[in-house]
């Protein structure tokens, strides 16, 4: 693995960008890192986010927020992103990297997309690579490690969760595509739960109440007649998956997983994850409330 300090005047004070070259998954990561207040010679506590091409500046900002109060302790922020540009030019690769299995009826709907199912291969690089690499360079809290994924980064984090829940030990799990090959993650989860009797980890799930089927149509509305099409193509309620899997989990009894969940009202999936970032931070962190 090699990386690659890389000045990109960004207007984020603090902040650092360096390319990675993982042997797991076979390609380069751009790793965005952002310094968030002072830890002096305390180790900082660790947040990790996928699609950091599109939400690392915000989640920065956000954290820094909440730092004016001392909500949050000093933290460094690692979001796994591409040498590109936004998260629209982002779309085929984080489907390639952050979901479970292959869909093959999302492949029938989205023709271009050939390359997905490839979780395993992430989190492989997150524990062997990523992980090593952080703690290598900087003074981070390697075991109160905290994750944040949207959407696509939802369901990997619900992979991780009931794969390897020691990779963190808090989950912030917004908007999750729990839809993604129909019921493939509610059977990960049952296979979960038929193997094991506990699930040590803090988890917070959070929605938007306009990610239902009606809400998605809204959302699209100023969209392609294409791109509305595609949505109808498929019956989805993010909202009811989400509960589904958080009744499911609680359901299970386990000892050692704190739960939360939220539905913030009149949110859409595109709208709600600074709400979802700010809110599970601190209720992980045990901010006020």
């Amino acid at each position: 693995m090699t990386d690659d300090v890389h000045d990109d005047n960004s207007p984020l004070a603090g902040t650092e960008i360096h390319y990675l070259q993982s042997a797991a998954v076979g390609d380069e990561f751009k790793i965005f890192v952002g310094h968030c207040g002072d830890t002096g010679e305390q180790p900082a506590a660790v947040l990790y986010l996928t699609d950091a091409n599109g939400q690392f500046g915000a989640a920065v900002d956000v954290v820094r927020s909440l730092q004016l109060d001392q909500h949050l302790p000093p933290m460094l922020i690692v979001g796994i992103g591409y040498r590109m540009g936004g998260i629209i030019d982002t779309i085929a690769i984080r489907t390639r990297d952050l979901t479970p299995t292959v869909d093959d009826d999302y492949a029938r709907l989205v023709p271009a997309q050939s390359e997905m199912g490839g979780a395993p291969r992430l989190l492989q690089f997150i524990r062997t690579e990523l992980m090593p690499w952080v703690a290598e360079r900087y003074n981070v809290d390697a075991a109160g490690a905290a994750y944040f994924g949207h959407s696509l980064g939802g369901l990997f984090g619900c992979y991780v969760l009931l794969h390897a829940s020691d990779t963190f030990g808090r989950y912030a799990i917004s908007s999750p595509s729990l839809w993604w090959h129909f019921d493939a993650m509610f059977d990960m989860e049952a296979a979960y739960a038929g193997a094991h009797d506990d699930l040590p980890a803090r988890v917070f799930f959070a929605i938007g109440a306009f990610e239902d089927e009606a809400g998605r149509h809204r959302e699209v509305e100023r969209l392609s007649a294409e791109i509305q099409a595609l949505a109808r193509a498929r019956p989805i309620d993010m909202v009811a998956d989400t509960l589904r899997m958080v009744e499911r989990l609680d359901s299970r009894g386990y000892p050692s997983l704190e739960l939360e969940s939220i539905v913030f009202p009149e949110e859409f999936h595109i709208t709600v994850w600074p709400l979802s970032l700010s809110r599970a931070l601190r209720h992980l962190f045990d901010a006020p409330m």
